[in-house]
């Protein structure tokens, strides 16, 4: 039946998001997403047009996985408690596999000065999110801060979140990640 696609969207997505995810979007070839995939390439560009649009769909996915991850783990005690929770679901997600995947957000924030303006967008809008999500969690309970001192912390936060993820990427140990974040946290939040 012409126009009917003979794949399963969600599955070529998922596979993608882990082709990029490994490779980064510069990297990653048509070709890869077909070896993937399992999908023609020729299939692939007549149902999402591009890489970069393929790209889009698995970062979206993506995206909204790691902020439901995110929320779930700040929403665990009071402030400090939810970083905690926090700082340990971001390292698990950028130690895992083998090799260590590293972070999907900071390694396309890296090769977004090559790529488009949608895909710059995005990873500004995910990191905008995630800034949200924190200065939440730690407006909030006893001993509160304003909100614009917790958007302010925030955007420390996830700023520290990224050199994290580099220093991943340099060879940090999961057990030396989250030394780290506990000594940041104790730092800059547990005694405030």
């Amino acid at each position: 039946m012409v126009g009917v696609r003979q794949f399963d969207e969600d599955e070529v997505i998922t596979t993608a998001l882990d082709v990029f995810w490994r490779k980064g979007l510069h990297d990653a070839t048509m070709q890869d997403l077909a070896s993937a995939t399992g999908v023609l390439r020729g299939s692939l560009y007549n149902a999402y047009g591009d890489k970069e649009a393929i790209f889009l769909r698995a970062f979206d996915q993506y995206t909204g996985q790691f902020l439901e991850a995110a929320g779930n783990a700040l929403s665990h005690g009071d402030a400090v408690a939810g970083l905690r929770h926090f700082f340990d679901m971001i390292i698990v997600n950028m130690t895992d596999g083998s090799p260590p995947r590293g972070c999907l957000t900071t390694r396309t924030a890296l090769d977004a000065a090559i790529s488009s303006a949608d895909v710059r967008q995005r990873v500004q809008d995910v990191l905008a999110r995630l800034e949200q999500l924190i200065g939440k969690a730690i407006g909030t309970g006893p001993g509160k801060r304003s909100a614009a001192d917790a958007n302010r912390l925030a955007r420390v936060i996830v700023t520290y979140t990224r050199g994290l993820a580099v220093m991943e990427r340099a060879g940090y140990s999961r057990k030396q990640l989250r030394e780290l974040a506990a000594t940041f946290i104790d730092a800059v939040v547990g005694n405030a």
